[in-house]
């Protein structure tokens, strides 16, 4: 059932079994696993069940080292937390991704992938994965585009698949069920303020919430966990420092350490030999009911050879002029309009002028063809100004005869010729301790410190890329497929202009065995407090070298197992 915070009287004291902080991806998936059971579950939402720009304000933040994201809109503080801006790309760790490895310090996850191996075809379903299959082997016979023919095996094709748009947000795919659930109560509006324990330290009893209309209430639990994100999580722990100076788990000054993301920027460009090279593997695309996307990278014995971390790869082709500027036009733009209406995404209102915008466009085709004719007929003088046309003039012409959503999707299918393709590449960096986020000096409306985010990244990183971008050009070359421009500096340690991350924040409260190394342990309990958890991508170890939501929601099935048998 859902609850109005502000309707809670000052000074109340509720009693549950399970309290839950955050309703994001980690969050509401832990909820779900205790429906219908004896144990009572509190869910304590900051946000409403829309977007709220006051309570939005809240997570407001200063950034101190590398660019990044204002953090009021890196986060979202309301029902689904920040799946309502999730990019929907999923994908499972692979083995290396847990694996310690001798040349990344502070590499390695406490488990490996035979612990989350159970989860994560439950956890495919949770999040509206469409199939089963994750390798590129088994996609290869359904998807006309194929990986780049490079020679030897130094790269590897790895791929994603993407949730649809209307599935992505947890709080539409799941707020009817959860306002529906008898022993799970989803509290909106509620901020927790601080996490208050026993005078040794070593157990929560009670969660402090504020409300922005001014309502002060508190939760006692048997269980807490924290599952607000990779910046809130560190927060509350470094703010709830009644007992501990430095903030609950924090003995050992790893509370906020570690901050990691998935940087992206552009490293080069290839100039193809041919023309027509086929990279649309590597970009978004539909094989029967899936979409997909795959990543070019390093395999991880090449990796492990040239002593980089993971940099994967992915190509954006730019077109002869006439095909770029109809993939770039408004009569393309207006198509989107379309889809995203019809998909309930939003652009009701302006339906009938987008959709007779497109409909003139698809139609302008017909402008070159005789009328009446029993078959489609080109007037003669267009048959010969094809005809005196070489191959690529006459391939040209299509977007002048027959308009940019046609030539858009040629360009995108049949593959219009390419002028050259645009290296993305994404990091899977190295962990680093003076990549972090404190406390800063300021504080927001409820009287909580904001945070301060210090995004560093290593030497290591640096070079990784670099050299992996030197090693693909010369596999480019070897296979006689273009020459490869790095536009990525050799020297230093500066960032391209581009640097951004992807809205993943990891890494802030760590997983490990030994307390000096990490805040919780395997199961992912605080170091040192008997019943405090947290759940989501702050407890990684390492970023991975796949998007973090699949394993986020796995990692929190396998905490709530774990939890009902202490709960039990």
């Amino acid at each position: 059932m859902r609850v109005d915070a502000s309707s809670i009287p000052s000074g109340s004291r509720l009693e549950f079994d399970l309290c839950i902080v955050g309703s994001g991806a980690a969050g509401i998936t832990l909820a779900r696993r205790f429906a219908s059971t004896s144990i009572k579950v509190v869910v304590l939402e900051s946000g409403l069940d829309e977007y709220d720009p006051r309570t939005q304000a809240l997570a407001e933040g200063e950034i101190v080292g590398l660019p990044y994201f204002p953090l009021d809109t890196a986060r979202l503080r309301w029902l689904g937390g920040t799946t309502n801006h999730w990019g929907g790309h999923c994908r499972p760790m692979a083995a290396e991704d847990l694996e310690a490895r001798s040349w990344v310090p502070n590499s390695g996850w406490p488990i490996g992938l035979q612990d989350l191996e159970p989860y994560y075809e439950r956890a495919r379903i949770e999040c509206r994965v469409p199939s089963k299959l994750w390798t590129l082997e088994a996609w290869q016979e359904k998807d006309s585009h194929k990986p780049l023919p490079l020679v030897g095996q130094r790269f590897v094709t790895r791929i994603a698949q993407l949730v649809g748009r209307e599935s992505r947000s947890f709080r539409v795919a799941h707020r009817s069920e959860l306002a529906s659930i008898a022993n799970v109560a989803v509290h909106l509006g509620a901020n927790v303020t601080e996490i208050e324990t026993s005078e040794n330290g070593t157990l929560v009893t009670r969660v402090h919430v504020a409300t922005l209309g001014g309502q002060r209430y508190s939760v006692t639990a048997r269980q807490i966990v924290l599952a607000a994100g990779g910046i809130e999580n560190p927060r509350l722990l470094l703010a709830s420092n009644r007992q501990w100076p430095a903030g609950l788990g924090n003995q050992n000054d790893v509370v906020g350490r570690f901050f990691l993301e998935h940087p992206r920027f552009t490293a080069g460009y290839l100039a193809p030999s041919n023309p027509h090279l086929r990279v649309g593997l590597y970009d978004d695309h539909s094989v029967g009911k899936a979409k997909l996307q795959g990543y070019l990278s390093l395999s991880k014995e090449a990796q492990r050879a040239e002593q980089l971390v993971g940099v994967e790869m992915l190509f954006r082709p730019t077109y002869v002029g006439s095909f770029e500027q109809a993939l770039e036009s408004n009569d393309v733009r207006e198509l989107q309009a379309v889809m995203n209406a019809v998909r309930g995404r939003g652009g009701l209102g302006d339906f009938g002028r987008h959709l007779a915008n497109v409909v003139a466009d698809l139609a302008s085709w017909q402008s070159i063809l005789i009328p009446g004719a029993p078959l489609p007929v080109p007037f003669p003088e267009v048959v010969g100004r094809v005809m005196r046309s070489t191959p690529v003039e006459a391939q040209a012409l299509i977007p002048e005869l027959m308009g940019d959503i046609v030539a858009g999707a040629y360009a995108k299918t049949r593959g219009a010729p390419i002028k050259e393709v645009r290296i993305r590449t994404r990091i899977d960096p190295a962990p680093n301790p003076d990549s972090r986020v404190t406390l800063s000096d300021e504080r927001d409306e409820l009287g909580m410190p904001r945070v301060r985010l210090d995004w560093r990244l290593t030497a290591l990183d640096h070079h990784s890329v670099r050299r992996t971008m030197e090693i693909f050009g010369a596999e480019i070359g070897r296979a006689g497929l273009g020459r490869v421009r790095i536009t990525f500096d050799e020297g230093g340690r500066t960032w391209p202009e581009d640097l951004a991350g992807g809205y993943h924040h990891i890494g802030t409260t760590r997983m490990s065995d030994d307390a000096k190394h990490g805040v919780v342990d395997r199961n992912g309990r605080v170091h040192g407090i008997e019943n405090l958890f947290i759940a989501g991508s702050s407890v990684f170890p390492t970023a991975g070298s796949g998007p973090p939501t699949i394993t986020i929601v796995a990692l929190a099935m396998r905490l709530a197992d774990h939890l009902k048998g202490r709960l039990a």
